[in-house]
């Protein structure tokens, strides 16, 4: 579905966009119809494609390159996403697959007033309250999972400038949380308290296919556990039943492309950290 090309900035012809440039040759990722959507990639050392350098989506993107260019991201534009984009992505991942096709996530999408008065909710509860999360976290990480964690930390302060001995520095980031890194959009995400445990397996499938859709519209979006432990606040804000239980929240907008926090990028293992081949 996709073909690179090699171009200078100057390269205005129908098969680019002339609205976008670049101070350097960059790499221009379009679909095969030459007046489809066009992505400029960052072109860095040895010629890898580390991120998109626009967010500018017309039309969708394989998936492949979905999970290539999607990354967490704690940095929005106030920006809202027109409703028909997000009923789009959220309808697109409907098609996520469950067990026995039980399609167990409920969500509720704050906007607008609602949204802002959601927000304010968690940051009162952040200052006030204990943690009461309603799905246990896990209380240790042996290895590889701690040396995993401490990696994303250590890209993720440092993108921000943090150091490791600041710890008002490091509260303060901690606490954007809550505020959903000032997304326009928050989901919520629940499950009926009477599935168990093996439900997971499915929301996990539902939750990548929001990510990847929002990615092929050119939306930026942050899974976000640390909203789910103050389940109180939110149903302070939202109608969610106690029979449900809170799992994790996803801040959805488009992203701040001035944030510094945005160019964390954090690595993956090869295929055999994970994957055993046999025959």
């Amino acid at each position: 579905m996709y073909k690179l090309w090699k171009c200078k900035p100057d390269d205005a012809s129908h098969e680019r966009d002339p609205e976008k440039t670049v101070n350097s040759y960059c790499w221009a990722l379009c679909s095969s119809s030459a007046l489809a959507s066009v992505y400029l990639i960052r072109l860095v050392s040895k010629g890898g494609l580390r991120r998109a350098k626009s967010w500018r989506i017309q039309h969708s993107m394989d998936v492949l390159t979905a999970l290539e260019l999607r990354q967490s991201i704690r940095g929005f534009q106030s920006q809202p996403v027109p409703e028909e984009v997000l009923r789009e992505v959220f309808g697109a991942a409907q098609r996520a697959p469950s067990w026995c096709n039980i399609q167990p996530w409920r969500v509720w999408l704050a906007s607008g007033e609602r949204r802002i008065r959601l927000g304010r909710a968690l940051v009162d509860a952040a200052g006030r309250d204990l943690p009461s999360p309603e799905v246990d976290f896990p209380v240790t990480y042996p290895e590889p999972y701690q040396s995993h964690r401490r990696q994303c930390a250590s890209v993720l302060y440092g993108a921000m400038g943090v150091a490791r001995e600041d710890r008002e520095a490091r509260q303060a980031a901690w606490m954007r949380n809550f505020a959903s890194f000032d997304a326009p959009h928050v989901a919520i995400v629940g499950v009926d308290t009477s599935l168990g445990f093996y439900v997971g397996v499915d929301i996990g499938c539902w939750l990548q296919s929001v990510l990847l859709a929002a990615s092929a519209r050119g939306l930026a979006a942050c899974p976000q556990a640390s909203v789910s432990i103050y389940p109180s606040a939110i149903r302070e804000v939202l109608p969610i039943s106690e029979d449900v239980s809170i799992l994790f929240g996803i801040a959805i907008g488009y992203a701040s492309e001035g944030a510094a926090v945005n160019q964390a990028r954090t690595s993956r293992g090869d295929v055999d950290a994970n994957i055993t081949f046999v025959t």
